[in-house]
């Protein structure tokens, strides 16, 4: 009995000094922290892993350590976070800074370094313990565009080192830093029906819920039911001097005052992030570029950002009694909207709905199609409920209904090329929305063609024999240590694969930016012979289409 007392002492002791050391961090930035996109805010295919402070959307203001530790890992990507650093740190959590213009003097020299020793931009690496310690308050980067972002700032988290599940900071660190006084927004609230036989104000199809504001409460009126329904919000929260539209904390559900479903956005692993498409409504998603969370679960939903759920959020309206239902929407700082929906049972007649088109697709089981070259196939669970897809085989390919199902595994998709197919290294099978064109990679094996996707839509052979276009930017023949070298470059179909530079035929960095289509090369690299240069750069597509540039230059 000791043990255990003891055992139970030292986790409460634990537990308690982890959640105050994570305290001890300071802010990474010290100019305003103002907030351009919160924790587990809904992301194209994601939910954000991190917060975003806008820097007063310029590049170039530091960042500071916020304690003490190590640089353990180090990314340098065209796209995701662009330049990233990692940041160990003593108290057992690890600090990540995204979208990096440069790093600090001495990452900066160990980074360039290896950008020489590997010749390639894009890299990972793993410093040991001992190659790059950082004291609370050193310099470790500076506020970039880099990689995906779509503005100057800091994309900042804090992970859980052994866990690796990502924390919200405004919770564990900086809430006190953040200045909150504005309730979240309500934009939208929307009720569904969940089963066949469900009528809703005598329809059969989900809709808004009209709203009107009372005494600081969105009070509906009544909604007349028979059978299961289910409801979501379109919502966002804004922060004192931010333009953001940002995502919530916390939503929570009442039904007849007891609490019903609440998801908050506080902790989650990266492997969650795949439910996001299943956790909005895909398909009004795809349609209208809004988001909706449902505040209830068809199926399954294994997201650890829902802490309740009763009866999986669903409401069984039944006319045992009246039902309240009330939804509260939080921000980190507590301030809260809150809307109240009465639900009275109507014994509606039940009227014999059309059957959907398609082909009806249990989700718990695999399937496989095929017809002359072309062949789809996909495990169990690959959707997240039981859906009607249209799927028709065309020439060298196949329509397989259109991107408004969420999946959460991958669709194998092959296509067989007949023999005398032309210009097979430049083919691939890209996803064909009318002129537009995505680029997917294709594993190639002979004349056996596939891919992997978790998207739906029209799949063919696409061939790209257009060669990578390339421009110089500078004007001028004579350039100093202090100048850079720029081009554009461009591959409208299958895309840029591959670029290298070389002056006097030793390779240089160059950094690239896909979002501007430049590519950069700092002379201050000193990689120049004092006067006459040969430059060069080759460009390579996705497909192995080459462009080679080449110019003389004087440096002095």
């Amino acid at each position: 009995m000791i043990y255990r007392f003891l055992f139970f002492a030292l986790l409460c002791w634990n537990s308690f000094a982890q959640t105050n050391t994570i305290t001890e961090f300071s802010p990474p930035i010290k100019i305003p922290l103002l907030v351009a996109g919160t924790f587990g805010e809904l992301r194209p295919n994601h939910f954000h892993a991190g917060i975003d402070f806008t820097a007063n959307y310029k590049i170039g203001d530091p960042i500071f350590a916020p304690a003490d530790g190590v640089v353990n890992r180090i990314k340098v990507s065209s796209f995701g976070y662009g330049k990233a650093l990692y940041v160990k740190h003593n108290n057992g959590y690890t600090t990540v800074y995204g979208h990096l213009n440069a790093y600090g003097h001495d990452i900066a020299n160990y980074v360039n370094k290896h950008h020489y020793e590997l010749k390639q931009f894009e890299m990972e690496l793993f410093p040991l313990a001992s190659e790059l310690p950082v004291k609370k308050g050193d310099i470790i980067g500076y506020i970039g565009n880099t990689g995906g972002s779509g503005g100057p700032h800091l994309h900042y988290e804090i992970r859980n080192t052994r866990t690796e599940h990502i924390l919200n900071p405004l919770v564990f660190s900086l809430k006190e830093a953040v200045t909150d006084t504005e309730q979240p927004i309500i934009n939208g609230v929307f009720v569904y029906p969940l089963t066949n036989e469900t009528i809703i104000n005598n329809s059969h199809s989900f809709f808004e819920v009209g709203l009107n504001k009372v005494n600081n409460t969105y009070r509906s009126e009544t909604i007349q039911a028979k059978g299961v329904i289910g409801f979501g919000i379109n919502t966002h929260d804004t922060q004192n001097k931010s333009r953001g539209k940002n995502g919530v904390y916390k939503l929570v559900t009442f039904l007849n005052g007891s609490k019903y479903f609440e998801v908050v956005f506080d902790e989650f692993s990266f492997d969650e992030s795949k439910y996001l498409n299943e956790y909005i409504d895909y398909k009004y998603y795809q349609q209208s570029g809004n988001r909706i969370q449902k505040l209830f679960i068809l199926n399954e939903l294994p997201l650890n950002l829902i802490k309740t759920q009763k009866n999986n959020g669903k409401i069984l309206v039944d006319g045992a009694q009246d039902l309240n239902f009330k939804i509260e929407v939080f921000d980190v700082h507590n301030n809260k909207q809150t809307i109240e929906i009465p639900i009275k049972y109507h014994d509606y007649e039940l009227v014999a709905q059309p059957q959907p088109e398609g082909k009806y697709i249990d989700y718990l089981k695999d399937y496989v199609f095929q017809d002359k070259n072309v062949s789809v196939e996909w495990d169990a669970r690959t959707f997240f409920e039981d859906v009607y897809l249209k799927i028709d085989f065309i020439e060298n390919g196949l329509v397989l209904h259109k991107d408004e199902y969420a999946l959460q595994k991958n669709i194998n998709i092959k296509i067989i090329l007949p023999e005398d197919y032309p210009n097979k290294d430049q083919t691939f099978i890209g996803k064909v929305d009318g002129k537009k064109i995505k680029f997917f990679d294709t594993w190639k094996r002979e004349n056996d063609f596939r891919i992997r996707t978790k998207e739906l839509g029209t799949y063919q052979l696409v061939t790209d024999t257009e060669k990578p276009i390339v421009h110089f930017l500078n004007n001028q023949s004579e350039f100093s240590v202090n100048d850079n070298l720029v081009f554009e470059i461009e591959d409208k179909l299958s895309g840029i694969g591959t670029f290298n530079g070389y002056l006097n035929n030793e390779w240089i960095l160059l950094e690239y930016d896909y979002k501007t289509k430049k590519i950069i090369h700092k002379l201050s690299d000193k990689k120049f012979n004092s006067g006459s240069n040969t430059l060069r750069l080759e460009v390579a597509d996705r497909v192995g289409n080459n462009t080679t540039f080449e110019q003389t230059i004087v440096v002095n």
